[in-house]
């Protein structure tokens, strides 16, 4: 059993060791995280008026914050911010194991949890090493539920609160997400809940004031009400639970539903299913909304992941004990049942890794960006600008993010801005993943701009990201 749970995380710790150099995109918005941690080292402000040359992600602030401190120490690059989400990941595997563990006290039940964590590495976007916020976010809300499984005084309260706190600052989903667990707390162990409560609303409250402030009104139009006014997809509402809970993890489901049906209050048993019950319902409620959200991609299914291996491992051992007098049949039971979950949803990631022909290919681009005089716009990927040392400009997906979420001053500054921006005669090519005139740029382009006839790539499958949906430069335009 704990060969069969260690496999998972030692080939997650594998395939991410040999990603975390790559110079190019793992995912096609990682180059957008890289350009606001360096306007953290430029000392420039996240929060601003949209324009063409940039618009913020929907996030928070403190991922990037923590990134840029370790870019200080690296340098700008892709590298900073994965090591920031690869060691929160590495925290993740060992709070659950921490917490399963204490719960059982079975060591074996904790490495489950951790394993069956690893093994949603793929099937959860493949996302928990790159550079984006995930990460550092969920480990926040793990400490948060490792703190408030045993806070029994007002201090362990504020802790509480101060953790979820760092978790909202670095992804707002935190609202959902623990919005069950503090419930209980109030209920349940009222002077916890209500000082981390408390707490909570304090730093929350007073941070957003603090920021919105020093953006003029920006952070909380990008943090909050723009993504308030995007839209939902309907269909995800009634496909989440059988499409991506059990068609993926349906084994690690039934294992945790299986514990809670055969448990029993025993001698030296403490677990509250109550409490993992509410921690379940915030981590797989904010993967559903954000699931249904417009967007929401194989990425947002990671918390629920973490709250069904923590209950598969809570399982493992409460069924493995209620049938102590057939332990050995039950534990090679379980042992094919964990087997079947982990091939099922591990696989082998190998094809994660960039090949050397992606890396030739990134350099061939770059260069191919750089010999071209004047300014050049790769609406996609504006890190490829700045390595060949041309202005970077917006991330295509932020600047959609604006657009769609209806009608608002920043939507209309980002129409003038970039109708303004490509009539400038500075601007002598833009390249696109579009497969036709990028929706975001409208008109614009197709009044200044000509489609070059020449391709963008010479090689069919090099350069895609290894992680989430497969863009890269498709069209060349070029200034009439």
């Amino acid at each position: 059993m704990v060969a069969a749970a260690l496999v998972p995380v030692a080939l997650y710790v594998v395939i991410a060791l040999r990603q975390l150099g790559y110079p190019y995109e793992l995912e096609w918005m990682e180059g957008g995280s890289v350009e606001i941690v360096g306007r953290v080292l430029r000392a420039q402000a996240i929060y601003v008026a949209p324009s063409l040359h940039y618009v913020p992600y929907t996030y928070p602030p403190l991922y990037f914050w923590l990134s840029a401190l370790v870019a200080h120490v690296t340098g700008l690059s892709f590298l900073p911010l994965r090591l920031v989400s690869f060691t929160s990941s590495l925290g993740c595997f060992a709070v659950l194991f921490w917490l399963v563990r204490r719960e059982t006290g079975d060591a074996v039940a904790g490495l489950v949890a951790a394993g069956l964590f690893a093994a949603t590495y793929q099937v959860g976007g493949a996302w928990l090493d790159i550079g984006r916020v995930d990460s550092l976010w969920l480990l926040f809300l793990l400490l948060a539920v490792a703190l408030a499984r045993q806070a029994e005084t007002w201090k362990g309260g504020v802790l509480v609160g101060l953790v979820l706190s760092a978790a909202l600052l670095t992804k707002q989903s935190t609202l959902l997400a623990a919005a069950p667990l503090v419930a209980y707390l109030v209920v349940v162990r009222r002077r916890v809940g209500v000082v981390a409560l408390g707490a909570w609303a304090v730093v929350v409250v007073g941070s957003t004031l603090v920021l919105d402030a020093l953006s003029h009104g920006w952070y909380d139009y990008y943090v909050f009400t723009e993504l308030l006014h995007q839209g939902t997809e309907a269909s995800i509402w009634w496909r989440f639970v059988p499409g991506d809970l059990i068609g993926r993890v349906g084994w690690m489901l039934g294992l945790g539903v299986l514990g809670l049906i055969v448990y029993r209050r025993r001698s030296g048993t403490t677990t509250p299913w109550g409490f993992w019950l509410a921690v379940t319902a915030g981590f797989v409620g904010v993967s559903w909304v954000s699931r249904a959200h417009v967007g929401g991609g194989q990425d947002v299914l990671i918390p629920a992941f973490a709250a069904l291996s923590a209950l598969g491992g809570l399982g493992y051992e409460a069924v493995r004990r209620r049938v102590a007098t057939h332990a050995t049949g039950i534990e090679i039971l379980l042992l094919a049942v964990l087997i079947v979950q982990l091939a099922w949803i591990g696989g082998h990631p190998a094809h994660l890794v960039p090949t050397p022909a992606d890396q030739r290919a990134g350099q061939r681009f770059v260069a191919m960006v750089e010999s071209t005089p004047g300014q050049v716009i790769v609406l996609d990927h504006p890190w490829y600008d700045t390595l060949a040392g041309k202005p970077s400009w917006a991330q295509d997906e932020a600047i959609h993010d604006v657009l769609r979420a209806g009608p608002s001053q920043a939507r209309t500054d980002l129409l003038r801005s970039i109708g303004q921006e490509l009539a400038a005669p500075e601007v002598t090519a833009v390249y696109t993943d579009s497969t036709s005139i990028d929706p975001a740029l409208g008109d614009a382009l197709q009044r200044y701009f000509r489609l070059s006839r020449q391709p963008v790539f010479s090689c069919f499958q090099c350069f895609f990201p290894v992680t989430d949906v497969a863009f890269r430069p498709y069209l060349h335009y070029v200034r009439r």
